[in-house]
């Protein structure tokens, strides 16, 4: 089979292991040219990693893209309770004829109370969040991942013939459309399997097969534990080897079934209740901030108009004033809800996006362990043939194993 598995030649050997990277000061990108959707687009470019020092540097003031700030949901927040401190200064400024006599040490205890309980809070959510993200990565993708390596690993010593070359690029091609079907189901897009067929990781039998099916990423490694069964009925496998290949391939079909797997996570969300009561508490804490820095902002704009000598008040304290809560009315918000808006996004990370899964990355370095794994089956070493075939063994030096079968007694039964 050509294309997708066709044998690289020596000049795609000499490449770089990674190709199509982009590196910048700060973000490590994955650029992959292909494949393209129906309007010949090329795949969104998805973040491998970042630079630690760039990271925790003063730039990191400036950076706004693959951050929370670059969500436009949080600077319409930030807008929002923007205006609500504009007219609360206004209503202040216009309403009150001494605003500088309002005492606003209660809405200062009640902001105070409101943000260190939040800022606790916010923090479990954010941490549980974190690692709920990361069970994703390890516990379902790397195990996923895992099973299909080890499968090509087995294969590899098992199969080390030539002739087994289209046996194993048909379980590998099985195993990568499961990787890829995953993220298909994760984004909703499972209906239509056009984008596999031009990838060639499915032929137009398989997919019109395939469509007909719910969970398609489990339905693959169904396909694949069949072809080894079909072996073993020929004689072509033991009845060992293949107990221990369906063990694989059990472990890959959970790592992307409903029941541990990935959609686990994706179809199981934090509860409502849970997440209601902080989006509320959040937003009281946003009004209460809004209505502060409003209050704030007023009496140091009335401030600022009467004469500094007679009435004895400071121009450039009040000015002070007045530029802090413009400050904090803006950044402050930001904070708030780029934390929880973050939160959010760490619980789907199948998507397209920049800060999500770099889904063609994975596909790729996933592609390449396992052409590895098989080609060096194929390569072994001379000292490996050698040390082989001058390997003895003694009558006593390997235990095998013995199966005895007796009589269960009747009560044992009952």
């Amino acid at each position: 089979r050509r294309g997708y598995f066709a044998r690289r030649d020596k000049q795609a050997d000499a490449a770089p292991p990674h190709p199509h990277v982009l590196e910048g000061p700060c973000l490590t990108v994955h650029a992959p040219p292909e494949p393209c959707d129906d309007q010949g687009r090329r795949p969104p470019r998805q973040l491998l990693r970042y630079n630690p020092r760039y990271a925790g540097s003063v730039f990191a003031l400036v950076q706004l893209r693959g951050t929370a700030f670059a969500s436009w949901a949080v600077w319409l927040h930030v807008l929002g309770y923007a205006a609500v401190s504009a007219a609360v200064c206004a209503a202040v400024f216009f309403a009150y004829p001494q605003p500088e006599l309002l005492h606003t040490e209660r809405v200062n205890e009640l902001a105070s109370y409101a943000a260190s309980l939040l800022s606790a809070l916010l923090a479990l959510h954010l941490a549980a969040a974190v690692q709920r993200w990361w069970a994703l990565r390890t516990g379902t993708l790397g195990r996923l991942w895992s099973a299909v390596a080890d499968i090509s690993m087995v294969l590899a010593a098992h199969l080390p013939q030539p002739g087994s070359a289209a046996l194993k690029s048909l379980i590998l091609r099985y195993s990568l459309a499961s990787f890829e079907l995953t993220f298909m189901q994760a984004q909703g897009t499972d209906g239509v399997l056009g984008a596999l067929v031009k990838q060639e990781l499915l032929s137009d039998d398989e997919k019109r097969k395939l469509e007909e099916l719910v969970s398609k990423p489990q339905a693959m490694w169904v396909w694949i534990a069949g072809i080894l069964q079909r072996l073993a009925e020929r004689g072509r496998l033991s009845s060992r080897m293949l107990v221990l290949f369906y063990g694989i391939c059990a472990r890959a079909r959970s790592a992307v079934g409903r029941g541990q797997g990935v959609f686990a996570y994706l179809d199981t969300q934090w509860p409502f209740p849970y997440v209601h009561l902080l989006w509320v508490f959040v937003h009281l804490n946003s009004i209460a901030l809004a209505v502060k820095r409003g209050m704030l902002s007023a009496v140091a704009i009335w401030n600022l108009r009467r004469a500094e000598r007679e009435d004895k008040v400071s121009h450039a304290d009040n000015l002070h004033v007045l530029l802090l809560q413009v400050f904090l009315v803006i950044w402050a918000q930001a904070l708030l809800h780029a934390t929880l808006e973050e939160s959010s996004r760490l619980g789907e990370p199948f998507g397209d996006g920049l800060r999500d899964f770099p889904r063609r990355a994975y596909h790729e370095w996933m592609r390449s362990d396992c052409e590895a794994l098989l080609a060096a089956g194929e390569a072994l070493p001379a000292e490996v043939l050698q040390a082989t075939e001058e390997f003895e063994v003694r009558e006593g030096d390997l235990v095998h194993d013995c199966v005895a079968i007796v009589e269960a007694p009747h009560a044992f039964l009952d």
